[in-house]
This record gives C-alpha cells, structure tokens and sequence, in this order.
C-alpha cells in the first residue's frame, strides 16, 4: 500500500493500549456534554442512506469485483469487510476496514464497521474508539452514537449510555424511535429507575409504524405501554410474518422480547414472571444478541446458570 503512513498507525496503536477505563470514559463525556464542537443536524436522506450499508449482505466475490476495479476505495473495502463479517472471518474483516481507513481516514463507515466487530470480539475500548472517530467525523449520524450507546451499557456503563440514546432522538424521525425508547425503558430499569422508565415512553408515538428492522422494538414498546397485554406479547407466528426474513432472525428477536418481558415485570413488580421471562430467554439464546448479553449475569443471580 503505496501512500500509507503506517509510522502513524503504529503510534496510534501504541496510545490506544495506553488509555486506561477512567480517561476513556472522561473524553467521552467531554464529548456529550459539548467540549468538544460537534454538529447535530437531522437528515432524513442519510438515515435512509445509512440503514441501507446496515441492510447490506454483499458476498465476499462482490467486494473482491469492486476492489479489482479500485482498491483505494473507501467504500470497496467497507464492502469487503462486511462481506467477510457476514462469512464469519472477524480478523480479515477487521483487515479490511482497517484498509478502508488507510486509504481514506475521512469515511466514517469504515470506523463504524471496525468498531462493530472490535466489540463482537471483546475488544471494548478500542471499539468505542472507533465509535467516537466515526461520530467526529460524521455527528449526525444517530447510528454511530447509537452503537457507541449500546457498546458502553453492555459493558456495564449505562448512565454514559444513556446520553448517547438521548443524542439521538434529535438525529431521528419518529419512525425511528423505537429502539431508542426501549434502550431507555430498559436501562433505567437497570438502574432501579422505574419512574424515569415509564416517562421514556413519551418519546415515541405508538401509532407510528417502525421500519421492518425495528418490529421487535415496537412491539415492546407496545408493551411497555400497555397496548400489548404480556400474555399476548409472544407471538412466533406474527414474529415470522413480520421480522426481516433472515436466517435464525425469529430467535434473535425473541432474545429481546424475553427481555423486554422481564424488565416490564420489574417495573410492575412481580419478579417471579420476571424470573421465568429471563428462562425462556435461555431456551432461545442467541449468544450474539445485545439481550442475552444483558441476560446472562441477571441468569447468574437469579440461579438460572451457575457463577
């Protein structure tokens, strides 16, 4: 790779393992609370832009067609990352992203897609890292902060989420509300705030439909405001005739609908239904579900799984 200053990625490498939890977390919210001058501005055509590179399923042959045709492109190599996260080569799609970013250090998708597979791969910080280059360099765009959001209460920081979430409701249409206010309802009952759960749900508009990605969102949603009775709540058939049509995508929304079932008995206080909900999440366990992360340890006390 002709042009690349490999001399600055080796000493960016170098500080990045030198940055401990506490200075992490302190640039983070020197961020959220405005030090540093970013843009917020809501742009309908880039949301849309944006869930169409979430959407993308590329095979690895058409990553390769297009890097044959240019392989400085940005763009080619985010492709091709995806394209080989999707086969399940975590290392060589952190390859290429990385390439993408050396190439063109000022395409955002490129630190998005390496930040989602850093975290997928334990590597936490470094995944926020990537998370917050991306929002630099593209604030508007509510998925970075989003994923930095959920990155950061998965690993046990969830006030610091709880901003992020909250940054990107100005980021969004109503349409995309849903997860947002889940994330919220949820995470303050994480917190023991069952008041601040409940008033979470004013940010959406129930009668608005979501995107088909977000079915499973809404539908707690629905629960949560008590439009959906919980003995009604899960519903496989209607699951399958409404979720994206992907492999095993029935299972990975029921990981989260389990999940959202115990976080509403919480809040209406009956933690045996609660206990129960977070079993039947384990029956279906998608390990690379955000709620089986958030259900293992709650299993762990609760005796569901041994310590």
């Amino acid at each position: 790779m002709t042009g690349v200053n490999f001399k600055i990625a080796k000493m960016h490498k170098r500080s990045s393992k030198a940055v401990d939890e506490s200075t992490a977390l302190s640039s983070i919210s020197y961020m959220i609370l405005g030090g540093v001058n970013l843009k917020f501005v809501f742009n309908a055509e880039r949301n849309e832009r944006m869930r169409n590179i979430l959407m993308m399923r590329p095979t690895v042959a058409e990553g390769e067609a297009m890097l044959a045709k240019d392989d400085t492109d940005a763009f080619a190599w985010y492709t091709y990352g995806t394209a080989l996260g999707l086969t399940g080569d975590r290392d060589k799609a952190i390859e290429a992203y990385s390439h993408g970013i050396a190439f063109d250090p000022f395409y955002a998708p490129n630190f998005f897609g390496r930040g989602r597979k850093l975290n997928a791969g334990g590597h936490f910080w470094q995944a926020v890292a990537d998370f917050t280059m991306a929002i630099h360099l593209d604030s508007s765009n509510w998925i970075y902060w989003y994923y930095r959001a959920t990155t950061l209460n998965l690993k046990g920081h969830v006030e610091e989420s709880i901003d992020d979430f909250r940054k990107c409701l100005s980021l969004t249409a109503p349409e995309e509300h849903y997860p947002l206010a889940d994330w919220l309802y949820t995470s303050n009952v994480e917190l023991g705030r069952y008041k601040e759960a409940e008033e979470s749900l004013n940010l959406v508009d129930a009668s608005v439909e979501a995107p088909q990605m977000d079915y499973g969102y809404r539908r707690s949603v629905l629960l949560y405001k008590g439009i959906v009775k919980p003995e009604d709540f899960i519903d496989i058939p209607l699951l399958e005739k409404n979720v994206l049509p992907q492999p095993d995508r029935v299972r990975l929304e029921l990981n989260g609908l389990y999940y959202s079932l115990y976080c509403f008995y919480l809040v209406h206080g009956e933690p045996e239904k609660a206990k129960d909900a977070i079993a039947e999440l384990l029956k279906v366990a998608y390990p690379g579900a955000f709620a089986y992360t958030k259900a293992v340890p709650i299993a762990r006390k609760l005796g569901l799984l041994p310590e």
